[in-house]
C-alpha cells in the first residue's frame, strides 16, 4: 500500500487499498464492512483526497484523483471513474456508477444511479429511488436512474425514480423531474418541462460563444 499522507486518527480497514499519493484527513473511516453484504475490497485510486470525518464502505472502487470533502459518506457497491469531486456532507447510497469528470456538490443524495461522464450536480439535489417508500419490493419495481454524459443539474433539484436524463441537457435549479428528459433539453419547473433547446443557450456575458462549449474541447 503506497500512500501520500494518512492521518493517525483515520481508521483504515484491511480491505482498503490506497493508491500512490492518497491523502486521508483526520477521523476518516475507509473500508468499513457493510452488515448486509459480503465484504469486498475498497480501492481508492492515485492522488486522491479524502476529507476529514468521511466514511467509505467496502465495495467502493474509484479511479484516480477522487476528491471527497468533509463528512461525506459513500456506502457499499459504488464505482467512480477518474477526476470525480464530491462536496461536503454528500450521501451516496448503494449501487451507483459514475464515469469520469463528475462533480457532486454539497448535500447531494443518490442511490441506484448510473451516470456517464462530464456531469455537474448542484448542492442539495436528491435522486429518489422508491415510488412508495418504504416498499420492501422497491428493487423489483423502480429501475435505476440514468444520467447520460454532458449534463448539468442545478441546486435543489428532485429527480424521481427510474428517470433517464439525456445527454447534453440542463436541469434548472429547483426543478422536480418526474419523467424522462430528452437529449439536448433545458427543463425547469414543478413538474419539470422542456423550455428550450440546449443548443440554443446563450452565454450572456460573452465569455464563450455558447454555454458548455468547454465540453467539446
Amino acid at each position: 500500500m503506497q500512500t501520500g499522507k494518512v492521518d493517525t486518527t483515520a481508521v483504515i480497514y484491511p480491505c482498503a487499498k490506497l493508491g500512490k499519493g492518497v491523502v486521508v484527513e483526520p477521523l476518516c473511516i475507509i473500508g468499513l464492512a457493510d452488515r448486509f453484504h459480503d465484504e469486498l475490497p475498497c480501492v481508492i485510486g492515485q492522488n486522491s483526497f479524502i476529507g476529514s470525518r468521511s466514511t467509505i464502505y467496502c465495495g467502493v472502487v474509484s479511479g484516480d484523483n477522487l476528491d471527497i470533502s468533509d463528512q461525506t459518506t459513500i456506502f457499499y457497491d459504488n464505482q467512480f471513474g477518474n477526476n470525480c469531486r464530491i462536496g461536503p456532507k454528500a450521501v451516496i447510497k448503494n449501487g451507483c456508477r459514475f464515469g469520469d469528470n463528475i462533480r457532486l456538490n454539497a448535500l447531494v443524495f443518490l442511490e441506484r444511479v448510473d451516470m456517464g461522464s462530464n456531469i455537474f450536480v448542484g448542492p442539495g439535489t436528491v435522486f429518489t429511488d422508491d415510488f412508495h417508500p418504504p416498499c420492501p419490493k422497491y428493487l423489483d419495481c423502480a429501475k435505476k436512474t440514468r444520467v447520460e454524459s454532458y449534463v448539468s443539474v442545478g441546486a435543489n433539484v428532485t429527480i424521481a425514480p427510474g428517470i433517464t436524463i439525456g445527454h447534453h441537457s440542463q436541469i434548472y435549479a429547483g426543478a422536480v423531474v418526474i419523467e424522462d428528459v430528452e437529449p439536448y433539453s433545458v427543463v425547469a419547473g414543478n413538474p419539470a418541462r422542456r423550455i428550450k433547446d440546449f443548443r440554443k443557450l446563450v452565454c450572456k456575458p460573452g465569455h464563450y460563444s455558447r454555454p458548455f462549449e468547454w465540453w467539446d474541447e
